[in-house]
């Protein structure tokens, strides 16, 4: 490690081992502010402050604080995603289709999901072979419910490093704070609500990393995001990105390191090893990236050489901020940080991320909602702790001022947003109750048999998936089997005629209740 890496985490260290200056005590030059909130003043308000502040670190200890607010967000996610499995609002896209993942990986199979496609093996869609990891724990625990738990588990535990990178620049109390406000920051939230995403695993390993690399441990933080590889395969040019910071600190080789094994895995991942799975012989998503297309319209066969490149190349800085919700997601992104994030050079972290999703033809990819935005909490919320400790050395007076007193920031940030994001559906009582719609439908589809061939609607499609073989409806497998059908909600119309049509061919009703109906042939 050269001098500038050493004095970087040596920075956050300081902050970690320093407590509460004297009563009295006030910086005469531009100095950072330890172990507070704000800023050291004299008089009895300043000394109350800080017997709060000591009797909270007394009682909690600087290091159980993080495990405890971890434990909390994983009680709050799990309850969240399991309320939501429990009132069949999860999907066969993608709770369903990971299960099968899953499951084909728990009994040593290829990741077959049926429901994207019959036989369909999905590393050749995207690469998430860390998936592999869930194989044991399904064996024993076979379920939906059990990648639900998983993922909360995953996203909880990402809350510990955040907390404690907090607790080295703001001390207890503000490290609760930042804790709280990253476990409910909306692009956490907007993951937990959508069903299950492989992106799970990409936020502690991003959350640990970033400690390591701000106490100045930039090799230990490589080894941690090194795995961001087998995530998804554009989270190697994440790894890439990681190269900013590091040349800012002057670690030209170890940035060099993770630029050349960062690109590299990006590049097999989507010219040789998904292509050589995928039936299309291509990367499928090549097709977003032309402008032309419709939001979901993209041909999965298009290649690379059918992509307007030049096009993309000259029209790329409207395509950051245009149409409007690309901005707002930006604004969002940044608002809970108070927008210090943009003082540190990790928040370059998030740029790969942002251009895959905003150059892309997709509209879901814009904007705040589903599990795109995950990826993004932890590099902001490092990145603001980072931004704060560099304004607290600043020659600006106000900018020191502000920095002292950031810690509130993303709280404030984050609590303002909270009721507008899933996570407050836990204070209403509709979230504990269960519609007599649902309990309908599982008398229905409790007549499936175990391994038996059922082509399921949407929401069928998890309750399923742990002990058949299941197909997303209409698609449906030749010989016999079931058909799962949801009559309700907006699709009633397009359920009457499938039944209908479905008796027309040969299925015959075998089990009929408010909101279901399971059809057979034999």
């Amino acid at each position: 490690m050269d001098d500038r890496g050493m004095a970087h985490g040596a920075v956050h260290e300081r902050f970690e081992a320093s407590g509460p200056a004297a009563p009295g005590d006030a910086p005469t030059a531009p100095a950072v502010a330890e172990g507070a909130i704000i800023a050291p003043r004299s008089g009895e308000h300043d000394l109350r402050l800080r017997t709060v502040v000591e009797r909270a670190r007394g009682r909690i200890g600087p290091g159980g604080l993080p495990y405890l607010l971890a434990a909390i967000f994983f009680a709050i996610y799990a309850a969240h995603s399991l309320l939501r499995h429990r009132r069949m609002e999860t999907h066969a896209y993608d709770l369903g289709l990971f299960e099968q993942v899953v499951r084909s990986y728990a009994h040593f199979e290829a990741p077959v999901s049926d429901i994207r496609a019959p036989g369909f093996n999905v590393l050749g869609e995207h690469f998430h072979p860390i998936l592999a990891l869930l194989g044991p724990i399904y064996r024993i625990f076979p379920g939906a419910a059990t990648l639900l738990v998983a993922q909360a588990f995953l996203v909880a535990i990402s809350v510990v490093p955040i907390t404690r990178i907090a607790a080295r620049a703001f001390g207890t109390l503000g490290a609760a704070g930042v804790g709280i406000a990253y476990g409910l920051s909306w692009g956490i939230q907007s993951a937990i609500s959508f069903d299950f995403h492989e992106i799970a695993f990409a936020v502690p390993l991003l959350a640990f990393g970033l400690d390591r690399f701000l106490l100045g441990r930039h090799v230990q933080a490589l080894a941690w995001w090194l795995p961001l590889v087998l995530v998804k395969e554009d989270l190697g040019l994440t790894l890439a990105a990681a190269a900013v910071p590091l040349l800012v600190l002057r670690r030209w080789r170890l940035a060099l390191v993770h630029v050349l094994i960062g690109v590299t895995a990006f590049a097999l991942a989507i010219f040789v090893l998904l292509p050589a799975i995928n039936p299309n012989d291509t990367y499928a998503f090549w097709g977003n990236l032309d402008s032309s297309q419709r939001s979901g319209a993209a041909d999965p066969s298009t290649s690379l050489s059918q992509v307007p490149l030049t096009d993309l190349v000259i029209e790329l800085p409207k395509s950051m901020v245009f149409p409007s919700v690309k901005w707002m997601t930006l604004f969002m992104l940044l608002l809970p940080t108070g927008f210090i994030a943009l003082r540190s050079p990790l928040v370059a972290m998030i740029a790969p991320t942002i251009l895959w999703r905003f150059t892309s033809s997709n509209t879901f990819y814009w904007g705040t909602y589903f599990h795109y935005s995950a990826v993004l909490m932890p590099i902001v919320f490092a990145a603001f702790v980072d931004g704060v400790v560099k304004l607290r050395a600043s020659h600006v007076d106000w900018l020191r001022r502000y920095a002292v007193k950031a810690a509130i920031v993303p709280l404030a940030v984050s609590m303002a947003f909270a009721r507008d994001f899933p996570l407050m559906d836990l204070l209403h009582k509709r979230t504990w109750m269960v519609q007599d719609r649902v309990h309908s439908a599982h008398k229905v589809l409790d007549r499936v048999p175990d391994d038996a061939t059922v082509s399921a609607t949407m929401s069928f499609s998890p309750q399923l998936t742990s002990r058949a073989r299941v197909t997303d409806f209409p698609t449906i497998l030749p010989g016999p089997g079931y058909a799962a059908i949801e009559v309700w909600g907006d699709n009633k119309d397009w359920a009457r005629y499938w039944i209908a049509f479905l008796i027309g061919q040969g299925f015959a009703e075998v089990a009929r209740e408010p909101g279901a109906v399971l059809l057979k042939r034999n």
